[in-house]
Formats: C-alpha cells, sequence, structure tokens
C-alpha cells in the first residue's frame, strides 16, 4: 500500500490534498492514483485518470511554487477546468464549496474545496512540494518560521547539500 503522506504529514482536512499529490513517486515512476480513487469508493476509468493526472501535476506546480520555486506552465487553467466539471454549488450553512458531480470529478472537486479553503484559513502556504526537483512530494511545513525546504531533511535534504558540495570541491 503506499505511504501518500510521509514523512510530515499535513493536518485534516489539508491532508486530503497532500494524499491527492502524493499518489506518484517520480524517482521510481511508481503511481497509485487509480488506487487513491478506489479507497474512496471511485472507480476511475483511463480517462479520468489522465485528467486527474493533470489537475494533480497543476496541484503540485503550485506546492513547489509555495516552497519559493518556479513553476512550470500555467497550472491555473487546468484547475479551473477541474472545477468546471466538479460543478461546485456554495453551501452557506456550513459555508462550503460542494462539488455536485460524482465520480472522479466529485473527488478531484473535494480536492479542490479543500485547497480553496486553505487559501482562505492561511494553512496552503505551509503545504509545499520538495524542492529537489526529481522527488517533488508534498510535505506540510510544521516549523515556526515556514523555512522547511525538503520533504526530509535526511533524505533529500542530505542528498541535495551533499550535491552541492561535491561541485565545489570538483570546482577547486
Amino acid at each position: 500500500m503506499p505511504r501518500y503522506d510521509l514523512p510530515n504529514a499535513a493536518p485534516e482536512p489539508l491532508r486530503l490534498v497532500q494524499t491527492f499529490v502524493n499518489t506518484v513517486d517520480l524517482e521510481r515512476n511508481h503511481d497509485w492514483l487509480g488506487d487513491w480513487f478506489a479507497e474512496r469508493g471511485v472507480h476511475a476509468t483511463g480517462r479520468d485518470l489522465a485528467r486527474a493526472r493533470g489537475v494533480r501535476e497543476a496541484i503540485r506546480e503550485l506546492l513547489y511554487a509555495n516552497n519559493h520555486q518556479p513553476t512550470t506552465g500555467d497550472p491555473h487553467t487546468v484547475l479551473r477546468q477541474a472545477a468546471g466539471a466538479a460543478r461546485f454549488t456554495v453551501d452557506l450553512e456550513t459555508p462550503a464549496l460542494v462539488p455536485q458531480a460524482r465520480g472522479a470529478d466529485g473527488q478531484v472537486g473535494n480536492v479542490l474545496a479543500v485547497a480553496f479553503a486553505a487559501m482562505g484559513d492561511g494553512t496552503w502556504l505551509r503545504l509545499k512540494a520538495c524542492r529537489n526537483h526529481g522527488c517533488r512530494w508534498s510535505f506540510y511545513d510544521y516549523s515556526k518560521n515556514r523555512s522547511a525546504s525538503w520533504c526530509s531533511m535526511q533524505l533529500c535534504g542530505n542528498r541535495t547539500k551533499t550535491r552541492s558540495y561535491r561541485r565545489r570541491r570538483a570546482a577547486t
């Protein structure tokens, strides 16, 4: 079973966004998006998975930007299309955005609704994508000054610092 949210699990409900983004291991090319949908009782078709992968990577770009890194492309266009497919309504009692779509579009809509709420309550900026471009695993920054850069200092942080050290040593 994939471990979507390690090492730094985001608090609920933002954890939903984190688990969605972490449905792929970019270093080993393993993808668990179909499992993620199945855990939520949704049988996603190949077309559903393709669209969801686009949304996942668009969200990852926003999380990479949260880590002060340059983004590529325009993630907002993909996210607007996914929001349209989710057919949101506003629940003024809760208050919340509620996707009316069923199936994969509805589950992706749930992810987008949580991301939108987190942007409003200030927790969104703590959800980041690892600066190690080969990893880009989503993690929650629990540091007081919001300065965490890597999903794990022991793994990606150490690798990055070691590579930098070796480059400097080779240059001398």
